[in-house]
């Protein structure tokens, strides 16, 4: 597996990605519409997000998006296909030693697969809030040092 910076010619196939992973979540239903995904990752590589892409054999296979000014693993998502392959902790450590000072995140407190897998990376539940988009489950990772 190789782990690389985003390049603009993942524009769509990341977008691709992160929607068949959400939708491999098992939640009722999707937050979002895949149009809504594809028109979002322009604007937040452009104004926030650093993105680490994994490929395996010349396919994307996950990202990882960090919002460095607030210290926020923003997303991470593995392809369907590559799930249970360590391509998550892969990421994940990338988010370790870009944010050692600590970061946070936030999920559907629904998406248990999710919430196990930072339970198990030694995340620690924070809280669970009402938004505007529904609830979140925000886990909390704490600095190294």
């Amino acid at each position: 597996m190789l782990l690389r910076p985003y390049e603009p010619r993942d524009e769509a196939q990341l977008a691709r990605l992160w929607y068949a992973s959400w939708r491999s979540v098992g939640l009722d239903s999707p937050v979002v519409a895949e149009a809504d995904l594809a028109a979002r990752v322009p604007q937040e590589i452009a104004g926030r997000w650093s993105v680490t892409v994994a490929e395996d054999g010349g396919e994307m296979v996950g990202f990882l998006a960090l919002a460095l000014a607030e210290n926020r693993l923003d997303q991470l998502f593995v392809a369907p296909a590559a799930q249970g392959r360590a391509v998550g902790r892969a990421l994940f450590d990338v988010a370790l030693q870009r944010m050692p000072g600590g970061f946070w995140l936030s999920t559907q407190p629904g998406n248990v697969r999710a919430r196990r897998f930072y339970e198990r990376a030694g995340m620690s539940l924070e809280r669970i809030e009402d938004g505007p988009g529904g609830d979140r489950a925000v886990y909390v990772f704490p600095a190294r040092g």
